[in-house]
């Protein structure tokens, strides 16, 4: 699991923490990340498995270096599975800029290798941290080597004066004004943005905005869309729908209750998930569900239909949508690819596990209801559901996400229950001609 450590005082300013895992030794985990637009960067030392960086919706990559994942103005989603051993550095907005030998706005959006924009000293750096396995010790090693590049230069203060600014406004000061406040032309001013920040003030503005409202959305907040997307400075709903999507690949509604009683005050957390212990979307799931009936002016209680880890020892106890049926799965990460093994009574049914984060995606993309439409493999899906883009060759592993040969159906049927245990989802639980939608 993550584990932090606060940076030296002095540091305090550019970087919000160091983060490990598998720190005093290397820890079997199955792991998703997915990384909000937020403009921060992160430095990775990595001395486990390879992972795969997706940009949402966009392409993927494998990634077994260590990098620094430059700030982004598209979200990312980061799947890493195996022995985990992992050295981070969490900046601060604008924090990596003052270490950086090059101007970032080369980087953003990209991976650069360490030396790249740190210089080739950060070799020395990399060796040292995989050489022991103290938590403590990496931190003290971090913080020597960031201290003995502190910034000093007065361009970086009139830089930081801007920043500062910026943020103040939630991003509504022109360039004229962040100019004034750095003593510098709008030009400058700009140019500063691009060699510090890696992104223009107006970009910024735009990522300030977003945040603005995903925290409050975090928070749990009653109002509507509406009264989120005026309070964060949007110009109308639709144009905070059509950023929100950009900048998270889902929908306003999913991000509901998410936030953490730790959680940050500046920006909001990214949604992680240890594939094997579904307990912490499960408390977000329910904190979420009594946000929606506190907005409706009514109490509730939830009707818990699954029980489980998704292990093999504890499978998933689920029941099928219109909860007539049980049945159980769990998730073999033994085999390559994964697989979520079903049991459905004598019968075994297999599906790709990465199920778990396509068929979201595709609902989010959607952004209504969609029918589940359960077939057979025999059988043809009808248009429009589910069950018939669990098979159809535009998804995106072109054909069947069933593995079993005669029972590589009935997705629609047993996928969509357990994606609303793990809070991705809301499922109707009708007699018949249930849908699905993303959260």
């Amino acid at each position: 699991m993550y584990r932090l450590r606060p940076p030296a005082p002095q540091l305090a300013p550019f970087i919000e923490h160091y983060w490990f895992t598998g720190a005093t030794a290397p820890e079997p985990l199955d792991l998703r990340v997915d990384v909000f637009v937020d403009a921060r960067a992160d430095l990775i030392f990595n001395y486990g498995a390879p992972y795969v960086r997706e940009v949402i919706g966009g392409a993927r990559a494998e990634i077994a270096s260590s990098n620094l994942d430059a700030q982004r103005l598209r979200p990312i989603r980061i799947f890493q599975r195996g022995l985990l051993r992992t050295t981070g550095v969490r900046f601060r907005l604008g924090g990596v800029g003052p270490f950086a030998r090059a101007p970032l706005d080369r980087f953003t959006d990209a991976t650069p290798s360490p030396a790249a924009v740190l210089g080739p000293e950060v070799a020395v750096l990399e060796q040292a941290l995989g050489r022991t396995f103290d938590e403590d010790a990496q931190a003290l090693l971090l913080d020597a080597f960031f201290s003995a590049r502190l910034p000093t230069a007065p361009v970086y203060q009139r830089f930081a004066a801007a920043l500062d600014h910026a943020i103040a406004t939630r991003g509504a000061a022109g360039l004229d004004a962040l100019g004034a406040i750095a003593g510098v032309s709008p030009r400058h001013v700009e140019r500063l943005f691009q060699r510090f920040l890696g992104i223009t003030p107006r970009a910024l503005g735009r990522v300030l905005r977003f945040q603005t409202a995903l925290q409050a959305l975090m928070h749990d907040p009653v109002g509507t869309l509406a009264e989120v997307a005026a309070a964060a400075g949007y110009f109308d709903q639709a144009h905070f729908i059509r950023d929100f999507k950009a900048m998270t690949g889902g929908v306003p509604r999913g991000y509901r209750g998410y936030f953490p009683p730790a959680g940050p005050s500046d920006f909001a957390p990214n949604v992680v998930v240890f594939v094997q212990d579904p307990e912490p979307e499960e408390r977000y799931r329910v904190r979420s569900a009594a946000s929606a009936a506190a907005r409706k002016g009514r109490a509730t209680t939830m009707a818990k239909h699954w029980s489980g880890k998704g292990t093999k020892d504890d499978p998933w106890k689920l029941k099928t949508p219109p909860l007539t049926a049980e049945y159980t799965m769990y998730r073999d990460a033994t085999v390559d690819p994964p697989l979520l093994v079903c049991q459905v009574g004598t019968t075994k049914l297999t599906y790709l596990a990465r199920v778990l984060d396509d068929l979201p995606a595709m609902l989010a993309a959607h952004g209504d209801w969609m029918p589940l439409g359960a077939a057979d493999e025999q059988k043809p899906a009808a248009d429009g559901t589910v069950e018939a883009w669990g098979r159809s060759p535009k998804n995106p592993v072109g054909g069947w996400y069933g593995q079993k040969k005669g029972y590589r159906g009935r997705l629609a049927m047993y996928v969509p229950p357990l994606l609303e245990a793990l809070g991705k989802v809301e499922l109707e639980h009708n007699a018949k001609n249930n849908r699905v939608r993303a959260k």
